[in-house]
């Protein structure tokens, strides 16, 4: 279950249909975003993964729209392998990314903020506008 040695990865391309498979789940419960096969593939060239057993176990992509704004997508961890830090490390991985990359400003959109907090992230950067929703 959960006591397996577990390795940090970068995801190739050719893993499309694995990553689908265990983001599928997250996926039917509304956890995450629905995406296409195209939406998801590009996602790859920034993600990473967790893998134990030979399986995918966690995974989080970084979507990078320009210099100046990326953000993460598709954080999921598999519920034996929770609260081992999987997603922070994988959190840390798409920051040094966007840092590698020179992109100016990360974000995430997410309905539990507690373990971005713990990242580093905030609500809004210093001295910038902040966003505002509303449901029409």
């Amino acid at each position: 279950m959960g006591n397996s040695e577990v390795e940090i990865v970068a995801v190739c391309p050719d893993e499309l249909s694995e990553v689908q498979s265990f983001l599928e789940p997250y996926l039917d419960d509304r956890q995450l975003l629905k995406r296409t096969s195209l939406e998801l593939e590009l996602l790859l060239k920034h993600a990473f993964k967790a893998v134990a057993d030979g399986r995918i176990v966690a995974f989080c992509a970084l979507e990078i729209y320009s210099k100046k704004l990326a953000e993460i997508q598709c954080l999921a961890v598999d519920s034996d392998y929770r609260r081992q830090g999987l997603g922070g490390i994988l959190v840390k991985r798409c920051v040094e990314r966007a840092r590698d990359e020179k992109v100016k400003e990360l974000m995430v959109i997410s309905a539990s903020d507690e373990m971005f907090l713990t990242c580093g992230f905030d609500y809004s950067l210093p001295n910038q506008k902040r966003a505002l929703f509303i449901q029409p």
